[in-house]
């Protein structure tokens, strides 16, 4: 498997397969069992209950024991971005009388915390290298990094005794590779990269990732405290024409930062259509009214500042587009390229007026709630909070899906960002391997396609009869 990643992100890649986490999350944002199960709540939901999975083994083939899982479960309360459910965590207790099981005491109800738990993966105490995933680690360089099937895998042995992960530094070198069958399939073919004109030898599969690209707005300044305004800009952009020019047709429109196929994601929300007219009211309504432009810049109602990431094809595109669709509209919009990590600085600081960045989903409420919450969110906006909180101490069913609606409101009458796309991202194989078919009953809308990496122990080749 060929990768275009920078360096040492293809060990990340790899690790994935090394390591399974305490629990996983369906496509629809469910947790899912993996390596413990969740035996049951106590009546006040202050304790959950875990139990592990029967006779899991380390790759070195020693039993897991409670006490490891415990172990990882701490170190992940000790991150600096731990998500607030673990830090409510006020206890983790063992019983000798059940050794496969631990109890996690907690000091309120945390609806999240199977899903927050679900990030953590687990890792032997005394070795990282050593995990209880599908694969373990072989032989290493500086650019090819071997997996061995583990033949005690939990879930089933899988099918391909070995896989090596190349990193070839840029996804079009890996797509060469995987055109001259030097390699048997390219991790990731982005919507800037490769032409996917594709020969009969190999097969696309496409689908939406799980984050949003969004110029986020700092509501703490002067013009856009004002949702009006915000509402205006929202307005502006045709985000169909961006994705079509600015992303070669790989993306869905966003409408919001929840995941579109939450299972709780409602549909009959407001959405904002590309309408000129209605944004030019609102700023008008707003006070906003065409000045002359100072230290040679254009006319206009507003000038804003927006740092994007710099050397990088989709962003730069997509902020021209941008740009350009807001100078309709009278707003100069000043496009500031930085380092990536700059930006990411920038925005955790609040020292920004508007930055265009990516923001990950998780397929989760809970990182909803980590990036718009005004305890976690730096420019203090907090026109979300109530109904976060709400979504953070339930989990009935019908209370999530009624939250979730007037969340999704919320967002788009006060909305703390413009949401611009989901991007479309392909995985690519060799005709030579067979991957399974989709889960049936999985629910999808639209094109959502799939990730086919996560069964990547079920592959195997295709001329084989079993």
């Amino acid at each position: 498997m060929g990768a275009g990643l920078t360096s040492g992100a293809h060990g990340r890649l790899a690790g994935t397969f090394v390591a399974d986490g305490l629990f996983g999350l369906a496509w629809d944002g469910r947790p899912v069992d993996r390596v413990v199960i969740a035996s049951g709540w106590s009546e006040d939901r202050r304790e959950l209950k875990l139990k592990l999975r029967p006779n899991l083994l380390w790759h070195d083939g020693t039993p897991v024991e409670a006490a490891q899982v415990k172990q990882t479960i701490a170190s992940a309360i000790k991150e600096q971005l731990a998500p607030a459910s673990l830090k409510s965590i006020t206890d983790i207790a063992l019983n000798p009388a059940e050794p496969d099981a631990l109890t996690i005491k907690l000091s309120r109800p945390e609806a999240f915390l199977i899903v927050d738990l679900s990030t953590s993966t687990l890792r032997h105490p005394k070795d990282d290298k050593i995990g209880t995933g599908p694969y373990k680690y072989g032989q290493q360089t500086d650019d090819t990094i071997q997996l061995l099937a583990f033949e005690h895998y939990y879930r089933g042995r899988p099918k391909l005794q070995q896989i090596n992960i190349k990193n070839f530094g840029q996804p079009r070198a890996a797509w060469s590779a995987l055109l001259a069958e030097e390699i048997d399939a390219v991790h990731e073919i982005a919507s800037t990269g490769a032409d996917l004109s594709l020969p009969d030898t190999v097969r696309s599969y496409p689908f939406i990732r799980p984050y949003y690209i969004q110029l986020a707005f700092n509501t703490q300044h002067p013009v856009l405290r004002n949702p009006v305004v915000r509402q205006a800009l929202s307005y502006s952009v045709d985000r169909q024409k961006i994705i079509d020019e600015g992303m070669n047709k790989q993306g869905m429109v966003a409408e919001g930062p929840i995941w579109p196929y939450h299972w709780a994601y409602s549909t009959a929300q407001k959405t904002y259509t590309h309408n000129t007219e209605a944004a030019t009211l609102r700023l008008e309504s707003a006070g906003l009214k065409i000045k002359p432009g100072k230290a040679g810049r254009m006319p206009s109602r507003l000038h804003l500042r927006c740092y994007a990431p710099d050397k990088n094809v989709l962003y730069e595109k997509v902020a021209m587009l941008l740009q350009k669709q807001l100078y309709e509209i009278g707003v100069d919009l000043e496009i500031v390229p930085l380092p990536g990590d700059e930006v990411g600085r920038r925005l955790d600081s609040g020292d920004f007026e508007t930055v265009l960045i990516p923001r990950t989903t998780g397929r989760s409420l809970s990182w909803t709630y980590s990036t718009y919450h005004s305890s976690a969110n730096p420019s203090r906006y907090s026109s979300a909070d109530q109904v976060l909180d709400r979504l953070r101490q339930t989990d009935n069913e019908n209370e999530i899906r009624a939250a979730v609606s007037d969340l999704q409101q919320i967002f788009h009458d006060d909305p703390p960002a413009l949401f611009i796309a989901w991007p479309k991202t392909a995985r690519v194989v060799r005709s030579a391997f067979s991957v399974p078919p989709e889960e049936s009953g999985t629910p999808r809308r639209g094109e959502a396609g799939r990730d086919v990496l996560s069964s990547l122990w079920q592959w195997d080749r295709a001329d084989v009869r079993r």
